[in-house]
């Protein structure tokens, strides 16, 4: 198994989970997504396309299921779309586990989707195996453009889609979303007379005409002892970076775990199974996880809730952290806050940030605005800072910024004692200092910070210098002048914005 992260800089990162924070009437739960929140409703046989059937000459009407969150107040919520299994021979959108499956997700918070597809081919063709999943891949993309077009009507955030199946589901999540129109087998075009004959049209251009009829990105996947014709589809295109999950039973015996034809029969096509796809993805930018279960055959959930649970309780976490929170990249504030003193924190994060929460020992909340937070800072001494940041599905990430609240006391001590200045003392960026007091040729500049940790150091030949306040943090520094002869007169404090 192998999670690859994005790492954040300047600060500790951390995603809190299961734990509601609710400080001074701040209220930035994070058990949206995770834990069982609301009862489900379902509409049912919602018509998305017409299209030809596999051995039909007339279009059929293929609906889906919709589960959606009761009385949730979200605007949008994440998508979750689920593609049934059955070879592309058997099965229907009601197949086990899709209820069970969708409704763990609407509860949730997800408004979560079980699809009918077209179903049929010859399974003495290896082309006609092909179209039939180039024809689930047109139904998939069929189905996300009808919940984009309506997704006002449903709750639907379209810039958060998952794609979710089980083995022919498997199948057709990753093609749809890895496999460009180019790298379609020529099969999709007819194969020879008789039922596979007819040109199956582009991908995007079959069932409806909704969402102008563009491709759907989506932004996670789920696949479930699924495979590919080939992994270099994977990482191919700048649209190839969706986080994806992977489960597969090391003992399946109808889709291969590595590379083999399905069902071992000699008519269907060579394919690549999840572990050449980990390995795949493992050389590209993509954020993944593979599952193996050990042991496990084919539909092995089927046989124990056990595998189930597993495959749900892996999945929201990891598209939790991959897909749904934002990622804070940095915390902008004082570090080094005077006592009783109030400080402006903002947020700045990979997208836009409605909702902070924010907790210190040393300090109370005042208020908060979007991705700001204004602190009093009551106690003098060191503290972590701790600001959980929500986006507007309100998904949360958590970044911690240790502080160092000031006493005047210890600054009002050093300008007692100083037996020389320096000017100005209030600096940010490269700014131009001038001693004024008397002072040894040879003398070494020395600047520490609140904890007496030395951060600056320069030997001084005149009374004027240079200090790029760039490279030290905001806060309060207490500057001395160390003599070769060992004795230190200091130079107060220097404030650097």
């Amino acid at each position: 198994m192998n999670f690859r992260t994005i790492t954040s800089v300047g600060f500790l990162f951390a995603i809190v989970i299961q734990i509601p924070f609710n400080v001074s009437g701040q209220n930035c739960s994070d058990l949206r997504y995770i834990d069982s929140l609301f009862d489900v409703s379902t509409t049912s046989n919602v018509e998305y396309q017409q299209a030809r059937a596999y051995g039909s000459l007339l279009n059929q009407a293929y609906t889906m299921d919709i589960y959606e969150p009761v009385g949730d107040t979200i605007t949008y919520r994440p998508l979750m779309v689920f593609q049934f299994g059955g070879g592309f021979l058997i099965g229907d959108k009601l197949l086990p586990p899709a209820p069970a499956y969708c409704s763990y997700w609407a509860e949730r918070g997800y408004v979560a989707v079980s699809i009918d597809y077209r179903l049929g081919f010859s399974a003495t063709s290896e082309e006609s195996a092909e179209r039939a999943v180039y024809r689930a891949v047109q139904d998939l993309q069929a189905a996300l453009r009808y919940l984009s077009e309506f997704r006002n009507d449903y709750g639907i955030d379209t810039g958060n889609i998952i794609v979710s199946g089980n083995s022919a589901g498997a199948f057709t999540t990753l093609h749809s979303t890895f496999m460009e129109e180019a790298q379609a087998p020529p099969s999709y075009a007819g194969v020879g007379i008789g039922l596979d004959s007819d040109d199956l049209g582009g991908i995007y251009e079959s069932g409806n005409n909704y969402w102008n009829n563009e491709e759907v990105k989506v932004q996670g996947i789920i696949a479930n002892w699924g495979a590919i014709l080939d992994t270099s589809f994977i990482g191919d295109a700048a649209d190839d970076i969706v986080p994806t999950i992977l489960f597969h039973g090391t003992e399946d015996n109808a889709v291969p775990y590595e590379t083999g034809q399905p069902f071992s029969s000699p008519f269907f096509p060579n394919v690549f199974g999840s572990v050449p796809i980990a390995q795949r993805l493992s050389n590209t930018a993509i954020p993944y996880k593979f599952v193996p279960l050990i042991g496990a055959g084919h539909e092995p959930e089927l046989v124990s809730n056990a595998y189930l649970d597993t495959i749900v309780w892996e999945s929201e976490a990891f598209m939790y952290h991959h897909v749904l929170k934002p990622e804070i990249q940095s915390v902008n504030g004082l570090t080094s806050p005077l006592l009783n003193s109030t400080a402006t924190y903002t947020v700045i994060a990979n997208e836009p940030i409605i909702q902070v929460c924010a907790t210190a020992n040393n300090g109370a909340v005042v208020s908060t605005n979007q991705n700001q937070v204004e602190i009093q800072w009551t106690t003098a001494g060191l503290d972590t800072l701790q600001i959980i940041a929500g986006n507007g599905i309100l998904a949360y990430d958590t970044a911690y910024l240790p502080i160092e609240v000031i006493s005047l006391t210890d600054v009002d001590e050093a300008e007692e004692n100083k037996q020389a200045t320096i000017w100005p003392n209030v600096v940010s960026g490269t700014t131009k200092l001038r001693i004024i007091g008397e002072f040894n040729i040879g003398s070494t500049l020395e600047i520490r910070n609140a904890l007496g940790q030395l951060v600056y150091s320069r030997p001084v030949s005149g009374n004027t210098f240079t200090i790029d306040g760039s490279n030290l943090a905001s806060g309060f520094f207490f500057v001395q002048l160390q003599g070769a002869d060992g004795t230190a007169k200091s130079l107060g404090k220097l404030v650097v914005q």
